[in-house]
């Protein structure tokens, strides 16, 4: 009975990231091509089930959001729950502002979306390198992301930073987006819900994550799309490039852990056989560059939104092979 009781309880306190296999580099191509996860874990809570399937431990995992930040391919996603607009703080700090296990957990989309109309997410933590829960690590992979997150705010042509603050224990609880009251009385809580949204539009660009695509990915490029980048305007996405040498393998489109890549055989009208991209899909985690026999893909940082945006495109084609009929002139029956 009491062992019930006490599963019952570690699974309502869980605080271990969601894992998806097929977006993982190491169930695709196993154990020898990716483990990152399992190396920067701090408490060893991270295994690997018949040598290509992550196990978290949910005793020993502190929910840091360590291997989160560092998985290549996004398989593994944390589990938040906040209020957009609004400062949050670690679960070492004492108070009542809105919390979460820890700040490692946040990606790119969640500090944008937090600093709502602001220009800047207020984060505030405590002695990060004496945490029972992370390590400096936390804020190695915070300053990593708020990068990424200045440059999709770029976009709008807004500025954004952290302002991450230490204390002991953090009680204001601060909404930037305050309604006057003859707004709210004028256009009573419809209004202030067309309000709050039109508000947090600029970060928060809605849509659900209803695909097997990692969230963070979806959110990126949602962000991207609602700033309505002109065509040959650079954005902050990253793109394999396939060289002369491909020799049409299966390789990269088996290894994809989002499937971006695929190939087509017997292409209508000039044969042959095309390696297809579908650029939204590619979350630019460099499994095929590492797994490519021939060495003949690179990534790319330098995309245009008309790339980005423009659908399943051709990156590689081998033209049908000549008979010898073919070779000599004469046409085969």
């Amino acid at each position: 009975m009491w062992d019930s009781v006490f599963k019952f309880i570690v699974k309502r306190t869980s605080v271990e990231p969601n894992y998806t296999k097929e977006n993982c580099i190491a169930f695709k191509q196993g154990l020898t091509s990716c483990h990152i996860c399992k190396d920067v874990c701090p408490h060893e809570a991270i295994s690997f089930q018949r040598g290509k399937e992550v196990k978290i431990d949910d005793i020993d995992c502190t929910g840091c959001g360590i291997c989160v930040q560092s998985c290549p391919s996004q398989a593994l996603e944390a589990k938040l729950n906040y209020q957009v607009g609004a400062p949050i703080k670690c679960s070492q700090v004492k108070g009542g502002a809105q919390t979460i296990q820890c700040l490692g957990r946040l990606g790119p989309s969640d500090l944008l979306r937090l600093a709502g109309t602001k220009n800047k997410a207020t984060l505030i933590r405590n002695d990060c390198a004496n945490c029972k829960i992370g390590t400096e690590a936390v804020l190695e992979n915070l300053q990593k992301n708020e990068e990424k997150a200045q440059l999709l705010a770029q976009l709008k042509n807004r500025d954004f930073s952290l302002d991450i603050q230490i204390h002991d224990s953090y009680d204001a609880i601060d909404n930037p987006e305050v309604l006057s009251r003859r707004d709210l009385l004028r256009g009573g809580f419809k209004g202030l819900q067309n309000t709050a949204a039109e508000a947090l539009a600029p970060f928060d660009p809605g849509g659900n994550d209803e695909t097997k695509l990692p969230r963070e990915m979806q959110r990126q490029y949602r962000m991207i799309a609602s700033s309505k980048p002109e065509p040959e305007q650079l954005v902050p996405w990253i793109l394999p490039r396939v060289g002369e040498k491909c020799i049409l393998c299966p390789i990269c489109t088996k290894i994809c852990p989002t499937q971006a890549f695929s190939r087509t055989f017997n292409v209508a009208e000039k044969g042959g056989t095309v390696l297809n991209l579908e650029p939204e899909k590619c979350n630019g985690c460099a499994a095929c560059v590492r797994a490519c026999p021939v060495k003949t893909i690179s990534l790319d940082e330098d995309i245009s939104w008309q790339e980005l945006s423009g659908g399943l495109q051709e990156v590689f084609f081998k033209a049908p092979r000549k008979s010898d009929d073919d070779k000599d002139g004469t046409v085969s029956r």
